[in-house]
């Protein structure tokens, strides 16, 4: 499959892209909900934080989201045009969500559930690109 990729020019658009995703990949392969619910959850959580965080909600600045599906995995990349962040502090790898609540009122969670949700992650230097990997088949719980 080739890369398809969206341009996001304001906010209303965000819900209409990830439909759009949403329904391509069901189209295509068969999905269990639990995993679309997830990739749904990773897509909002992604291009809100490009527009809303990295774009400043500016409408002269675009999002853009490109995905494919090779092998069962699904191949995301939300780029924005703001500055980019610290991803490196603020994504908090190896932080849980009670820490990450105690350190942020307003923000920061988001990422630290895409972690949790993908298969792999990967910031650009400057922190205003994310690439992310998930599996499309449902994958057994870990036990703790």
């Amino acid at each position: 499959m080739r890369a398809i990729t969206y341009i996001i020019n304001n906010p209303v658009d965000i819900s209409d892209i990830v439909t759009l995703i949403l329904d391509y990949i069901t189209s295509g392969h068969c999905v269990d909900e639990d995993v679309i619910f997830e990739i749904k959850v990773i897509l909002n959580e992604l291009i809100v934080n490009a527009v809303l965080h990295g774009n400043k909600c500016n409408d002269c600045k675009r999002a853009y989201v490109t995905f494919k599906i090779i092998d069962n995995y699904l191949y995301v990349r939300v780029m924005d045009e703001g500055n980019g962040f610290n991803h490196a502090k603020t994504a908090m790898p190896n932080k849980d969500l009670d820490c990450v609540n105690n350190l942020y009122c307003d923000h920061g969670r988001g990422l630290v559930i895409v972690r949790q949700l993908c298969d792999k992650i990967k910031f650009n230097k400057c922190g205003n690109k994310v690439s992310i990997i998930k599996n499309l088949e449902l994958q057994q719980p870990k036990n703790v």
